[in-house]
């Protein structure tokens, strides 16, 4: 039976239009999501009222008490505010825990701007995730993107398996077709992990398609809240929970935090 990997996004973005009406704890949410099914956890670095920070100090006491309760694997994220130097930007990859840092490979339009990640940046964060000793977690918006992994490959920044997200549906982003993924997987090298992520989507069956074809997915709160019947999860347990029943359907093996450990190659990051 093929295996499957869960990541869970549990915080809802600042652009997120369809935010929860509750509180979110985080490390109640990533604990019981790993119950249910995922093995990693992707977290911004944010402050008690969950807006973005360079300051650490929530985020270290977070990635402690989820692994107090949990052996999740934690993705740091190089997300911030405007004002945030690229320095600022990865701090999570400096905290003690934390085994994947997501890396960008390249600017898009969203949100009615420009997502801007030039090379210079990129290439900044993939020497960073080495000096942590972190797998990057590559997050791919765009086929021009997959150039940029060949360009960390040859700077000798990635190693095999590559963990390739492939992102659709953010506003002003590439939508979800399957023909659009067909062709990322056939640009991909054949030693790659991929992961299929989708804003909004309506729930595990949007994700059938990835189960097919042998890949794995991301959900949560971050991405949207919807369940195939349309309706808003109470949690994001509700979300993974959905994917394992649909993947359990399929034949997929849903697997744990040390299995993903095993296919992915981590090290263990900082310990």
């Amino acid at each position: 039976m093929e295996e499957l990997i869960i990541c869970v996004a549990p915080y809802p973005s600042e652009k997120q239009t369809e935010k929860p009406d509750h509180e979110i704890d985080v490390v109640d949410e990533a604990a019981r999501c790993c119950a249910a099914g995922a093995s990693i956890v992707h977290l911004h670095v944010r402050d008690e009222r969950g807006n973005q920070t360079a300051d650490t100090r929530l985020f270290q006491e977070q990635c402690s008490q989820i692994h107090s309760r949990s052996n999740m694997i934690i993705e740091g994220s190089t997300g911030g505010m405007p004002e945030h130097t690229l320095k600022q930007r990865c701090v999570s990859y400096t905290v003690p825990g934390v085994e994947l840092g997501s890396l960008n490979l390249g600017s898009i339009n969203m949100y009615g701007g420009v997502f801007q990640n030039p090379v210079s940046d990129i290439l900044f964060y993939a020497r960073e995730l080495r000096k942590a000793n972190l797998k990057a977690y590559l997050d791919c918006f765009d086929l021009s993107h997959l150039h940029m992994l060949e360009i960390l490959k040859q700077e000798d920044l990635i190693d095999s398996p590559y963990s390739i997200a492939f992102i659709f549906d953010y506003p002003d982003t590439l939508p979800y077709r399957e023909k659009y993924l067909d062709l990322y997987l056939d640009a991909i090298p054949p030693d790659s992990i991929w992961f299929l992520t989708r804003y909004h989507s309506q729930g595990a069956s949007g994700y059938k398609r990835a189960l097919e074809l042998g890949g794995h997915v991301r959900v949560g709160f971050e991405d949207g809240p919807f369940l195939s019947d349309g309706r808003r999860a109470s949690s994001n347990v509700e979300l993974v929970a959905e994917v394992a029943k649909l993947a359990e359907k399929m034949g997929r093996r849903v697997v744990g935090p040390e299995r993903a450990r095993e296919l992915m190659h981590l090290n263990g990051g900082r310990s």
